[in-house]
């Protein structure tokens, strides 16, 4: 239902003993002022307002006081608007003004205006702005900075016509202000009067410390009633008319999936679900919120925040559902545009993170502000994975905006480095994540004019870090082996007892054992699997000449005549994400098309002016388009463009053999078409019990859980009076690819002599019998076997240095991850061997730190300990040593 549309009168009154009117002097200018009456005038803040009364008077309460009765007495304004005098020093006196004059208080409003300004700075505190009512006008303090008044007012725009239809007693306004009649989903003119929007983002551009600080402030989480945690559930969707098949000028979805695997990467715990596609549209965005905000309590969405016309997410969480946007800029590149918002549906609070629709930028928002916010809700230890490194080359051109590049950190004998990716870091670019496994911080150009080698900077891990070390002891001979008397004629040993390092035996388990095996699979379903054949593109993204920013096309001719020519063009037609090529008119000279983000490029057009470099010249009367625009920069040839196959060109190699494929891989793939991906089969297993008191199949099975096996594991208790053994081999033996056998008691030697009868093993056959079990190797099964016969208190120690880097190898997977390390305390020695410990990355280091009880610790490395001597018999805190990463929960090394 439409309003009955009255000019709601408005008055600004800047107080401030320094500030004028004149903008003859930029030191003195009243740009707050100025700044409120163009919020009003020019971009309709407060709907149907028109400033029509602007003053500057110094800070004397009599001025104050006469300046508003006189506004208000002769009916002149229906809303007076002060800026300024409302701190703590002796001359502000506003607010007492102010008290002097109003007949009635509004505090409602004033809390209003505090609510906001306290999410955006403690200091808002100090501000002693009231607000009121004299006569049948409202009163409002606002601060006297620019930035400060501006968020203050759009604190409170939403409600000052009804406020004024109530203070003037307009009851047929006000029965219309409480009707919801045919009112469900009202487009605001905001969004339909397109030649009235916006030519920058209204929100404020805060830096990253601050978004997460407010990510911080409005995290929670809830307990059951055994004190565990309930993870919230995330829905997640993405937006755009352009989203379909690929065909034309569709593009793919990608974004989603690769939100919610990332998630997974990461090991959020909470229900994570998607609910496909909305279209650019307010009804259909409305109720894909509606949907999302009945199941899920956190929404993550890509697309629709920037400032293109078909850009609504902000305007339907604030509009239609009265969210607090607690965040709508960051000052950071890419992903400026990164939004949080909060509202209540249904009397629930939810929490909305729009992320911006270019695939780079969704996945690096993703990692440096979703993530952290659920690894908070989570109780996590690290909220972000970040580290120091080396920079192994300098950086001469840095961006305006702190930037976040892709590039490449590596580990290397206690040190780490990082190299970047100079080329291909367009947000558009997906294929700058192949490769890499951090974002590289880079300062602004503001700040620096460039960074050099060696420079230490901030890096923000994202995939599992590239590490070449080997520590010495994996080569050093230190287990007890035992050969058959035939190996030992073989090798020429008068005795059969040897020594044989952790790498001879890792060498005989993966030679000539078990041949890999590869399988093709849905590339949607690949994350963690390891790629078999290298794929080439199949098609050119874009396969159309795109724009990269909000702003109107142009034909530009670049031959020095640009400042005797003018510069204002006619608006003929229209270009959003998904128009279809052959619906455009040619643009010539003196002619240009409106475009969004990702819209094809009309035929003639040579280059985009973003939107903030332009100003309208004329428009409709229904204020509904632009008829003409004014470009107030001279462009550049080619411009925010993106030609056909600058991402990514037909033919072109996208990932290589033998890389593991994540998030970002299947993204990529998935952007050109790739389904179906040929990758390394995860192999079978079968671990056989020799009794029912050997815990090895539990922890073995915890150890594949954790590690992120994704192949078919069985076990089965065989008894010392089985009968059936022979037939029961033979199925485990056909049906399986790694078979094991745990257990050290009587009933395990009836065992294994039946398996080696079995699989025919001879004194021909590689077997190396050492103090932690058996491997067997023979070319007579498909089956790669072995036999572990340690204790039960050593048998993590065995799964994580044999047989889990065993199943790493079978899938092309790095198989020991070893570095060094700094204990943090003393360890007394003994003669065990290897010790569980703690693995944290502090000041700069990787430390380690054992424990008596690991029984709410959660160990994730292995320290190799050198035995008690006479001379030493502990190692004290800060002493260097060799470790084995063995799970990782702040992904260092391995991701699961």
């Amino acid at each position: 239902m439409e309003l009955n549309k009255k000019i709601i009168r408005v008055g600004i009154l800047t107080i401030s003993d320094t500030r004028t009117s004149s903008a003859s002097n930029i030191q003195t200018f009243d740009f707050s002022g100025h700044n409120l009456k163009e919020l009003i005038n020019k971009f309709n803040v407060i709907e149907s307002a028109k400033v029509i009364e602007y003053e500057c008077i110094i800070d004397d309460i009599k001025q104050i006081q006469a300046k508003m009765i006189e506004w208000c007495s002769e009916r002149k304004v229906d809303i007076l608007l002060t800026t300024g005098g409302t701190g703590f020093s002796p001359r502000d006196v506003t607010p007492e003004a102010t008290l002097g004059v109003v007949q009635k208080l509004t505090p409602g409003i004033s809390q209003a205006i505090m609510n906001v300004s306290l999410k955006i700075t403690p200091m808002a505190m100090l501000s002693r702005a009231v607000s009121g009512i004299y006569e049948k006008t409202l009163i409002i303090n606002l601060p006297g900075s620019k930035t400060a008044s501006e968020q203050c007012l759009r604190a409170i725009v939403d409600a000052m016509p009804h406020a004024v239809a109530l203070i003037k007693d307009e009851k047929n306004v006000h029965s219309q202000f409480n009707s919801t009649t045919n009112n469900e989903y009202r487009v605001p003119d905001c969004v339909s009067k397109i030649a009235c929007r916006y030519r920058e983002s209204p929100f404020p551009k805060i830096n990253i410390t601050s978004a997460l600080s407010i990510l911080e402030e409005n995290s929670f989480s809830q307990l059951d009633k055994n004190n565990r945690i309930i993870y919230p559930s995330v829905c997640i969707f993405s937006t755009g008319d352009e989203i379909g098949n690929g065909q034309g000028t569709q593009i793919r979805d990608t974004n989603s999936v690769m939100i919610k695997q990332i998630l997974a990467q990461d090991n959020y715990m909470g229900k994570v679900f998607l609910t496909g596609v909305a279209k650019d549209n307010w009804i259909d965005l409305c109720k894909m919120f509606e949907n999302a905000f009945e199941n899920a309590d956190i929404i993550v969405t890509s697309g629709g925040v920037s400032m293109g016309e078909k850009d609504l997410i902000k305007h339907v969480l604030r509009e239609h559902f009265n969210g607090d946007i607690l965040f709508g800029r960051v000052d950071m590149k890419p992903g400026m545009p990164t939004t949080f918002v909060t509202l209540c549906f249904k009397n629930k609070k939810k929490y909305v993170f729009s992320l911006p629709g270019n695939p780079v930028s969704a996945g690096v928002c993703t990692h440096l502000f979703l993530l952290p916010y659920l690894r908070i809700i989570s109780s996590r230890k690290s909220i972000t994975h970040s580290f120091k490194a080396k920079l192994t080359h300098s950086i001469n051109e840095l961006d305006i905006r702190p930037e976040y590049r892709r590039a490449l950190l590596k580990y290397e004998e206690g040190k780490l480095y990082v190299s970047c990716l100079n080329n291909h870091q367009q947000s558009s670019r997906l294929l700058s994540f192949v490769g890499c496994n951090c974002l590289l911080k880079l300062p602004s150009a503001s700040t620096h004019s460039n960074v050099k080698e060696n420079m230490i900077l901030e890096v923000i891990l994202i995939k599992p870090m590239e590490n070449s070390y080997v520590a010495p002891f994996l080569n050093k001979p230190m287990l007890n082996m035992k050969l058959s008397s035939n190996q030992s004629i073989m090798l020429d040993q008068t005795s059969i007892q040897l020594s044989i390092s952790v790498k001879d035996v890792f060498n005989l388990m993966t030679n000539h054992i078990l041949s890999l095996k590869t399988e093709n699979i849905p590339t949607i379903d690949a994350m963690g699997y390891v790629l078999h054949k290298s794929i080439y593109s199949p098609e050119n993204l874009p396969n159309f000449p795109a724009s990269i920013k909000d702003g109107y096309a142009i034909k530009y001719n670049n031959n020095g005549s640009w400042s005797q020519k003018s510069h204002v063009f006619r608006v003929i037609q229209i270009s959003v994400a998904g128009t279809e090529l052959k619906s455009q008119k040619e643009i010539i000279e003196g002619t240009c098309c409106r475009i969004s983000t990702g819209a094809p490029l009309p035929l003639g057009a040579n280059c985009v002016i973003p939107i903030e470099n332009t100003s309208i010249v004329s428009k409709s009367k229904d204020e509904k388009i632009e008829l003409s625009i004014a470009v107030l920069e001279e462009p550049k040839l080619f411009d925010n463009i993106r030609s056909i196959g600058s991402d990514i060109s037909v033919g072109q190699l996208l990932i290589d053999e033998k890389t593991e494929l994540g998030p970002f891989e299947i993204a990529l793939l998935r952007s050109v078409g790739c389904e179906e991906v040929s990758v390394y089969r995860y192999p079978t297993i079968y671990i056989i019990q020799c009794c029912n008191t050997c815990l090895m199949w539990k922890i073995l099975s915890n150890i594949l859980i954790l590690d992120g096996f994704k192949g078919k594991t069985a076990s089965h208790t065989f008894s010392k009076n089985s009968n059936n053994l022979p037939a029961e081999l033979e199925k485990i033996f056909t049906d399986y690819d790694i078979v094991i056998v745990c257990g050290k008691s009587e009933i395990h030697v009836n065992t294994m002599s039946n398996v080696e009868m079995h699989i025919n093993v001879n004194n021909n056959d590689p077997k190396i019998s050492f103090e932690y079990g058996v491997v067997v190797s023979t070319k007579r099964t498909k089956s790669a076997f072995f036999h572990i016969k340690c204790c039960d208190i050593d048998s993590s120690i065995i799964g994580h240095l044999f047989i889990l880097p065993f199943l790493r190898f079978s899938i092309c997977r790095k198989t020991h991850i070893s570095i060094k390390a700094k204990l943090m305390n003393s360890i007394a020695l003994s003669i065990t061997t290897f010790k569980e410990a703690n693995l944290n990355y502090i000041n700069e280091n990787f430390n380690v730190e054992c424990y008596t009880d690991y029984k709410n610790k959660n160990p994730d490395c292995l320290i190799k300990l050198p035995s008690s001597t006479d001379e030493l018999e502990e190692l004290v805190a800060k002493t260097e040593v060799d470790i084995i990463v063995t799970k990782n929960s702040n992904s260092y090394f391995i991701h699961y």
